[in-house]
């Protein structure tokens, strides 16, 4: 800024000097510069004064100005005919103190007007700068608030479309991991048996209604977990019901252990697996039974099947499907908790789950 002010006043005194030497060939430069130095003292002492007084009362700011300038008055005078002279320079010849007094005045006027302009264009420009920072800064905001809302707006995105994921997982694998042929097989039993007026065939009616009831409630319900007791209960279901389809051809090995305490896993999660044992594997070779074994830990459910593959085509896309719909509701009730393991061997299968609660 005092680079400003110095070039400033350096054009404005060359410009005094021109206009002065038309006048008055003999004038130099030296004694131009010496003429604008109580005047330049009296610009920067009222500059001061406008930014000392712009916030009180207006009547103290011209006493002051009025004190400055008898004070300035007083000081030019002693500049001019008594520190200018010592120093070999005359500025002005005539001694008449009125004469004096009334150029002073004038001047100091009028560099006070000049101190005046100065402070309120600069005000106005500190003002158009703050006015163009805040609006800067208003758009700066609102810039973020709009990011911000557009943030939101995507997370509300992804959540609805995690949601209708899930959803569409849930109904994918009510189409397509329960078998409809095996309903179907086991209702022709179902009816066969109702023709001869069975008392089984009112408990094996009921057995199919509990379970057909739990995989609809399943599916209904959204739920991502159910209790470990639910899930066994229609497991056994499951194996009573195959048990009645098959009678003794099929060979299963079933074994629990542990205690039952609260532990919680996706619904479905062991019947899918089952059942696609039932489908997809061997069951008649006694030596290689189906194996299901559970074993229940305070926080920890460990689970495995083990069947004998059956050559099919479609047997390992089959169970592709049901292990990625599990994987991923896996992944929503149990995200970073769960270890699954599918070991598909020449020519036995084995799936391994282990849920930490």
């Amino acid at each position: 800024m005092w680079a400003v002010h110095l070039c400033a006043w350096l054009v404005y005194i060359t410009f005094l000097y021109i206009t002065d030497y038309l006048y008055n060939t003999e004038l130099s430069i030296f004694q131009t510069l010496l003429t604008i130095i109580p005047y330049s003292i009296t610009f920067y002492i009222n500059l001061f004064l406008l930014g000392l007084y712009k916030r009180t009362w207006a009547l103290q700011g011209i006493a002051t100005m009025a004190v400055v300038l008898l004070i300035m008055s007083t000081f030019g005078y002693c500049y001019i005919y008594i520190w200018i002279p010592r120093l070999g320079n005359q500025i002005y010849t005539t001694t008449e103190r009125i004469i004096f007094f009334k150029t002073t005045t004038l001047g100091y006027i009028r560099y006070s007007a000049y101190a005046m302009l100065y402070f309120y264009i600069q005000r106005i420009l500190m003002s158009e700068k703050n006015i163009m920072r805040l609006q800067k800064e208003k758009l700066s905001l609102q810039k973020d608030k709009v990011n911000k809302e557009l943030e939101i707006a995507r997370l509300r995105a992804l959540e609805l479309k995690s949601e209708k994921e899930k959803l569409q997982y849930e109904y994918a694998f009510l189409r397509a991991q329960i078998n409809p042929h095996f309903l179907y097989n086991t209702l022709n039993v179902l009816f066969s048996q109702a023709m001869m007026f069975s008392q089984d065939l009112a408990d094996n009616i009921m057995k199919l209604s509990k379970l057909m009831r739990y995989l609809l409630e399943s599916a209904q319900e959204g739920k991502d977990k159910v209790l470990i007791q639910h899930e066994i209960e229609q497991l056994e279901t499951l194996l009573e019901i195959h048990s009645l389809r098959f009678g003794n051809s099929r060979h299963i090995q079933y074994n629990i252990d542990g205690i039952i305490a609260g532990q919680e896993l996706p619904p479905l999660s062991l019947l899918t697996i089952v059942e696609n044992a039932f489908k997809y594997g061997d069951l008649k070779d006694e030596k290689n039974p189906l194996m299901i074994n559970i074993q229940l830990l305070p926080k920890e459910i460990r689970f495995s099947c083990r069947n004998k593959k059956r050559r099919t085509n479609n047997h390992l896309f089959s169970l592709n499907i049901g292990i990625t719909n599990l994987s991923k509701r896996l992944d929503i009730a149990f995200k970073d908790r769960y270890v699954m393991n599918a070991i598909d061997e020449a020519n036995f299968y084995t799936f391994e789950l282990t849920i930490k609660n």
